[in-house]
């Protein structure tokens, strides 16, 4: 399996944070917005264009959350803010697959506390000390 460092998104709005649905063969999850690298990307520039890509949202990167390694390499959260303040996040699309095999399905604000206990959203916790 090729090495591929991801990057991905915490965007927080109130007690909430943004989170998609994915389902891939047998798995089937809510995870942060984010993705692999591209050729040449910069794991700022990669998250941002990720969460254009998932969640039709324009953000712009704050500060790197933490770094951490998944099976297929490094990982690093960023935590990120809306550019357009109005904007709804609309669920959107993976370039790399056709438009009949997406794995994303949806696109939700989940309470920080009903989702604590997910790894990443664990680490986002921890990384700006919250009071959940």
């Amino acid at each position: 399996m090729e090495n591929r460092p991801r990057a991905f998104a915490a965007l927080i709005k109130g007690d909430s944070i943004l989170m998609v649905h994915v389902v891939t063969g047998s798995k089937d999850f809510w995870t942060l917005p984010g993705g692999g690298l591209e050729a040449e990307e910069t794991f700022e520039d990669a998250v941002v264009r990720e969460v254009q890509e998932e969640v039709n949202l324009k953000v712009k990167v704050v500060k790197e959350l933490f770094t951490g390694t998944y099976e297929r390499g490094i990982e690093k959260c960023f935590l990120v803010e809306e550019i357009e303040k109005a904007s709804i996040p609309t669920l959107g699309y993976d370039p790399e697959l056709p438009r009949h095999q997406q794995e994303l399905k949806e696109v939700k604000w989940h309470s920080i506390t009903n989702v604590r206990e997910d790894l990443h959203v664990s680490k986002v916790i921890e990384a700006l000390n919250l009071k959940v």
